[in-house]
């Protein structure tokens, strides 16, 4: 599934836009605790991701006596936006053998904290040679420990994997690594009856020795009986000869068991969930719960081969597909039982009839007027039919607003999927505080600077130092916008 470069720089933006969005792990109240400590901070930022203070070169350097080299205000300015240190400097990296410093989207208010914690931080005097990664293999289902599981630990130095270790879980489900390094971060893998489990990369914070986790592992299911969608969400926009969909489902596994999939696939793989696509979908974006390596094409669109644990799991994609003069026809099959179905249509001088859901009164969002249809408890089999009649007289460049418009038009989805997950349930009216308004505003200005940046670079018009500065600055301040308006509606 091939994308136009264009639309795929898009994306990146996108996935960070998502992520701000949308993030789980990090909650309203961390975000904006004055009281959090630079340490604290240090650590909630990811900062312990790439650098140690005192335990060796990871993938930054160690910044044990980093004040001996650098002063507080590039320090700060490290922290702040390391684009223009590159810009600068002419050099990406600075420090040759290391991989460019990512932009971290550090709020203001915590940047001083870290730089004084990094200036200020003493390493341990009496560190181990390594840390110790201890638990339990227990069995999600019914809690009951898992002797005899093999387990295995892999080290990596960023995205570079070293050598596997593999143990077997004790009588009582018990393991334990030790002597880990310092300077890597460690994945624990496990394969129980042809399902795989794995955990995130795990780093040894400043001052910690040991860590406690308990590995949950289920009994696999062939059958996807449990398997339903909880939230359905399309929204569509018609620019210039081209339609962007955005596709946002929120799956969950209500059974006590890993459904790994039933169906075997071209390559020998088992399908798990599975998505259609309309004739003549292109430009297929998996932005958030999708990659590549994962999915296998189906004559009906495309198949996941990640299997489902038990609980929720969100997958958002985006597509492509070509206006026609006279009529186009977007048809969504209803794969799995759908609890709620929300369609939402940006409203242009088209007109659009819509099968198989219920049309409601549009919705003002980010001064755009959408119309609107919603749906419950649609069955498996289903078919959510979208008909597009247009007197298409121009194509233009289309490809350049349809990655324009996809952004803008998923930023939108993003913030209308946190405030229903929020409610429980889709309202017919989006209420927004006036300092809202301003943001978004402000957000929706931002976004076509990017793009008219992105113009400009690709016909020579500006000079790279100047781009990539300018580019750097708006996109910050475009995350800082983003987190303002999740926190203010405390998305999930």
């Amino acid at each position: 599934m091939h994308m136009d470069n264009r639309i795929f720089n898009t994306l990146i933006l996108l996935a960070l836009l998502i992520a701000s969005l949308a993030q789980v792990s990090i909650s309203h109240a961390q975000v904006e605790a004055p009281q959090a400590s630079g340490k604290e901070l240090f650590i909630q930022y990811r900062c312990v991701r790439c650098h140690t203070i005192g335990r060796g070169v990871f993938v930054g350097p160690d910044l044990k006596g980093v004040g001996d080299r650098y002063t507080k205000a590039e320090i700060l300015r490290w922290i702040e936006n390391p684009q223009l240190i590159y810009s600068a400097s002419a050099k990406m990296p600075v420090n040759p053998g290391f991989p460019p410093m990512p932009p971290m989207q550090v709020p203001p208010q915590a940047v001083e904290p870290i730089a004084d914690y990094i200036l200020t931080a003493k390493p341990d005097s009496d560190s181990q040679s390594g840390g110790t990664i201890t638990g339990k293999v227990i069995n999600g289902g019914d809690g009951e420990v898992m002797p005899g599981v093999a387990i295995t630990i892999t080290p990596f130095m960023g995205d570079i994997a070293g050598t596997p270790q593999t143990i077997t879980s004790g009588a009582e489900g018990a393991f334990s690594f030790t002597e880990l390094p310092w300077d890597r971060s460690h994945a624990i893998s496990i394969n129980y009856k042809g399902a795989e489990y794995s955990t995130d990369k795990i780093v040894f914070n400043p001052g910690e020795d040991n860590k406690a986790l308990n590995l949950p592992v289920y009994e696999p299911s062939l059958s996807d009986e449990n398997i339903s969608i909880e939230e359905s969400h399309l929204i569509v926009q018609v620019l210039d000869g081209n339609i962007t969909v955005a596709d946002l489902n929120v799956f969950n596994n209500a059974g006590d068991t890993i459904y790994i999939g039933g169906k075997e696939l071209s390559d020998g793989r088992k399908e798990s969930v599975k998505y259609s696509l309309p004739e003549g979908a292109f430009n297929i974006g998996f932005i958030h719960g999708l990659d590549t390596e994962s999915v296998v094409t189906t004559d009906i669109g495309f198949s996941d081969t990640t299997s489902i644990l038990p609980g929720p799991r969100r997958a958002v994609f985006s597509y492509n597909v070509p206006l026609k003069s006279g009529s186009t026809v977007i048809d969504k099959s209803i794969l799995y039982p759908t609890s709620t179905f929300l369609l939402l249509i940006l409203e242009t001088e088209n007109d659009f009839t819509v099968k198989g859901l219920t049309e409601e009164e549009p919705v003002v969002i980010n001064n755009e007027k959408f119309l609107k249809w919603t749906g419950s408890d649609l069955s498996a089999g289903s078919e959510v039919v979208i008909e597009i009649k247009s007197s298409l007289t121009s194509q233009g460049d289309y490809v350049k607003w349809a990655a324009l418009g996809l952004l803008a038009l998923i930023v939108i989805a993003g913030v209308i999927y946190s405030m229903l997950r929020n409610k429980g349930e889709a309202s017919d009216e989006v209420s927004e505080e006036p300092q809202d308004a301003d943001l978004l505003e402000k957000r929706s200005a931002l976004i076509v600077e990017i793009a008219a940046l992105d113009d400009r670079n690709e016909s020579g018009d500006i000079e790279q130092a100047e781009y990539k500065e300018l580019r750097e600055r708006k996109k910050n301040e475009l995350v800082e916008i983003t987190r303002r308006l999740r926190a203010t509606h405390k998305s999930p």
